[in-house]
């Protein structure tokens, strides 16, 4: 993952041609742009293992899991990385459903995420692990997908967030790729 910083001092074609020069020399990377260094500590530190736990009981109208799209001046969303000005960087989105996914097709799609998807966390309901939670950790390229622990009289339930760049996170096309995962949709 490369940070490219002070992208607000350069024009558009300045950051296009930089782009052009890393795609001839890496193979796998992300390109996270930024101004005044501001990065979600979500995407620099979030490289290991989430407590899945901070997905539970969240209620749907919350919008902690959603702040890209919050009005509130004073909702205290800068630990997310969250901004309230016109030069926000970053939009996070969320998928959740009660059936299960398979995971070898979310291993696969999770894969094939556009390279404006820096983030990707959740916990699933697995076709494979009905009983079980299963933890999916995405950062650039790197795919993890790790049996949990029990799912203890919970529902099972697959809740996933991603992070990425403002205008790079297409919510429908990312709510399709996950639906191609579903267990009963390829069964």
């Amino acid at each position: 993952m490369l940070i490219l910083n002070k992208v607000d001092l350069v024009t558009r074609e300045e950051i296009e041609r930089i782009k052009a020069w890393l795609d001839d020399r890496f193979y796998r990377y992300r390109l996270v742009e930024a101004s005044d260094g501001n990065v979600p500590l979500e995407i620099l530190l979030s490289v290991g293992r989430f407590d899945p736990s901070r997905l539970e009981g969240t209620p749907p109208n919350d919008h902690s899991n959603h702040p890209a799209d919050c009005d509130d001046t004073d909702c205290g969303h800068h630990v997310h990385g969250h901004r309230h000005d016109h030069a926000q960087a970053f939009r996070t989105w969320s998928y959740e459903t009660d059936g299960p996914l398979s995971l070898e097709m979310l291993r696969e799609m999770a894969r094939k995420l556009p390279a404006s998807v820096y983030r990707c966390k959740g916990v699933v309901h697995a076709a494979e692990e009905p009983g079980r939670r299963v933890i999916l950790q995405v950062v650039g390229k790197r795919v993890d997908i790790a049996v949990g622990d029990e799912w203890n009289g919970r529902e099972p339930r697959t809740r996933i967030i991603a992070i990425g760049a403002h205008d790079g996170v297409d919510g429908v096309a990312l709510h399709e790729v996950f639906d191609r995962c579903r267990y009963s949709s390829i069964s």
